[in-house]
């Protein structure tokens, strides 16, 4: 069982795990985990000669500090889908293809105490990294992970909501009709226009179409000289999303 914190010390925050012995942590060194145990949260204290203070972390420092391996969907794109699903607590939402689960974490913590995700991931590789950074969620009672493709063939959930990480969504498309309760919503997240066109037009009929893309720019901290950085987060994905009506 992990209990996570987040550490602010030497000028960086981090995740840890305080039932770990032993913590080894840049910029601060080696030092045992009952330092951690004993500090009260949210209070300044000592450790080993640098001041820290322990955080509860949130969905940000949760997603932030993934275990990476299949390209996580960014911050800026699972605010707009957990947007545009319209969930609320007690919730039934279905995911195919989990990745990383970024996705997975903020679904799951929207639909709690009583609201369930069920996340298809195939690949053994991919469902081992989501199940490592499921176990920093305090939510993980919340996810259940089928070790399967999701198909046409699959058995239908009843749900509020369905997620498409997958190559080919359009062939879905019979099945969210099942699955999908009257005004649910499906979103799928595709990075070519190709699949977008291919999706659409199976999508005829369905209500709020709607494609969208988003893209970032950040700009400098600096209050002398405020102005865009040089690099901006360009496309990584759009999201197309639509209602169904029975």
């Amino acid at each position: 069982m992990t209990e996570w914190r987040l550490l602010v010390a030497a000028g960086r925050a981090q995740l840890v795990d305080i039932t770990q012995e032993v913590q080894d942590l840049p910029g601060v060194g080696r030092f045992r985990s009952q330092l951690l145990r004993d500090a009260v949260t949210g209070e300044e204290f000592d450790l080993v000669g640098t001041p820290a203070r322990l955080l509860e972390p949130t969905l940000f420092d949760l997603v932030a500090d993934l275990e990476r391996g299949p390209q996580a969907i960014l911050p800026r794109d699972l605010a707009w889908i957990a947007w545009i699903l319209g969930l609320e607590p007690g919730d039934t939402v279905i995911e195919g293809g989990a990745g990383s689960g970024a996705l997975t974490l903020t679904l799951a913590r929207i639909v709690v105490p009583d609201g369930r995700v069920i996340s298809y991931e195939p690949r053994l590789s991919h469902r081992r990294i989501l199940e490592c950074n499921l176990q920093r969620s305090p939510h993980t009672a919340q996810v259940k992970v089928v070790p399967q493709e999701l198909t046409p063939d699959s058995e239908p959930t009843p749900c509020q909501a369905l997620v498409l990480d997958v190559p080919q969504p359009w062939e879905l498309v019979g099945w969210a009709s099942t699955a999908l309760e009257s005004g649910g919503r499906l979103v799928a997240y595709l990075p070519t226009t190709g699949q977008v066109t291919q999706l659409l037009a199976q999508l005829e009929g369905w209500g709020e179409l709607r494609v969208v893309e988003n893209i970032q720019r950040d700009w400098t901290t600096r209050s002398q000289a405020l102005r865009p950085q040089s690099r901006m987060q360009g496309h990584s994905g759009f999201i197309v999303s639509a209602r169904h009506y029975t």
